[in-house]
């Protein structure tokens, strides 16, 4: 009973590190432990941010609607993340030069440019499915977005230095952790799949953009840090998800779907 309480409370903490829900539990020794169930924060952000789709409203505000509230619900701390990498990525530098970068308060032109870029394509890809009712596979572009960020943490080497990211990277890698990482994954996958058999292309297309995205991130993160940080996994988690997306989009534009 006692360690059940202990997972519980890891995971109010993983929730409440990783979005803005108020659990009153702030431990991140707790929430490193627990990382492993990711997906399932991912699967609680994408429910509270598809809500949008159930109002009585035009489908470009509706759209606009899920794409404020995706980043409302993590404070847009991936966002920023993907800001910071953007810019160290842009730089050139890499070693304490690129992580520097990364650490300055500014933005960068070409960080502005990515963000403003990855913002308009994910909307537009918003647009075309909430036009075809496709909730499901946006809830599902938050399950992977949030897979993409543990299973770059597995494959990755820990920052040098005590960040907020060590400790989630270092628990990320241990065996049976990672078997329940994948069953809760392909159970809330094969869980949607039954609700809505139409959407098993759109999610292997989905699981396919991930793990291209996932290698993409650990590839330039290791050769301009040598190692992933807590930007780095946001910068997956938002090029994982906007693949998704657009992926999904693009089936349906070829009016592969209902």
């Amino acid at each position: 009973m006692r360690s059940l309480l202990e997972k519980f409370k890891g995971f109010m903490a993983l929730l409440s590190f990783l979005t803005i829900i108020p659990t009153g539990v702030h431990d991140i020794e707790s929430a490193s432990k627990l990382f492993y169930l990711t997906p399932i924060v991912g699967l609680l952000e994408g429910s509270i941010a598809t809500i949008p789709i159930l109002l009585n409203a035009p489908i470009y505000v509706k759209a606009a609607l899920i794409l404020v509230v995706s980043y409302l619900i993590t404070g847009f701390s991936h966002l920023d993340g993907f800001a910071d990498f953007a810019d160290a990525l842009g730089s050139g530098r890499s070693g304490e030069d690129a992580l520097k970068i990364m650490k300055e308060p500014g933005r960068g032109a070409i960080s502005t440019a990515a963000t403003a870029l990855l913002i308009i394509v994910t909307y537009s890809s918003l647009v075309a499915l909430v036009a075809e009712g496709w909730w499901d596979i946006i809830i599902l572009s938050h399950v992977s977005a949030s897979e993409s960020m543990y299973l770059l943490s597995t494959a990755s080497a820990p920052p040098s230095y005590h960040g907020l990211s060590r400790d989630f990277i270092i628990e990320s890698k241990h065996g049976a952790k990672v078997t329940i990482n994948l069953l809760a994954v392909g159970a809330i996958f094969l869980a949607i799949a039954y609700i809505r058999r139409d959407t098993i292309c759109h999610q292997l297309t989905m699981i396919a953009s991930t793990i291209v995205a996932v290698i993409y991130t650990r590839v330039k993160s290791h050769r301009v840090l040598g190692f992933a940080n807590g930007d780095v996994l946001g910068f997956c988690y938002e090029l994982a998800k906007a693949a998704a997306l657009i992926s999904s989009a693009t089936l349906t534009s070829l009016w592969i779907g209902p």
